[in-house]
């Protein structure tokens, strides 16, 4: 149970639920009645409209507008998510990834915290960078090279960028212990 109320549209002030309604345009809340609380981080974040206004932009842009490819990005989102165990973002991702050309084993293995085996060498280099990055906050030579010639350098800064919005995504999931959306089966059982 998430240690925030959900906030419900007939709570919120008219520029949180402005910012409701347009949240819920999202492809993972397009099942929800228009009345619902928000989900996932956006039910902390609904309580902050101004940090809404540069979130959402920013978030849009990494996850859908940059140069990155979208099985690039879900790769990257579905490792930071494990690495901070963050059971809602890499429930949801987890699926947006294999909907976007990531093997399932791949998946399945990080779920699993275990070393992937790549077929492709840009989803390689891409795990590595953001595995390494989020878990050591450095990156080597060889994996920084790897990264670099594969996505180029455009690609890594918004992969950065990419990486930076998942861990506050993530942050947040954590902080107020959101659970995963009715109907989804938590990726790991073991935590509580």
């Amino acid at each position: 149970m998430s240690r925030l109320k959900p906030l419900g549209p007939e709570e919120m002030n008219e520029e949180q639920r402005q910012y409701h309604e347009r949240i819920l345009t999202r492809p993972i809340f397009r099942d929800l009645a228009k009345d619902s609380p928000l989900e996932g981080p956006y039910n902390a974040w609904i309580r902050s409209p101004d940090l809404l206004r540069v979130l959402l932009p920013y978030a849009l842009y990494v996850r859908e507008e940059g140069e990155l490819d979208a099985r690039l990005v879900e790769l990257a989102i579905i490792t930071v998510g494990r690495i901070w165990s963050a059971e809602f973002a890499f429930a949801v991702h987890a699926e947006y990834a294999a909907k976007a050309g990531i093997d399932p084993e791949i998946v399945e293995a990080i779920r699993r915290n275990e070393e992937p085996e790549f077929k492709k060498d840009d989803e390689a280099a891409v795990y590595r960078f953001a595995k390494e990055l989020t878990s050591v906050y450095r990156v080597g030579d060889e994996t920084y090279q790897a990264a670099l010639e594969r996505i180029g350098e455009q690609g890594l800064v918004q992969l950065i960028a990419l990486m930076g919005m998942y861990v506050m995504v993530s942050m947040t999931l954590n902080a107020f212990e959101v659970p995963v959306m009715e109907g989804m089966k938590k990726p790991f059982p073991g935590k509580a």
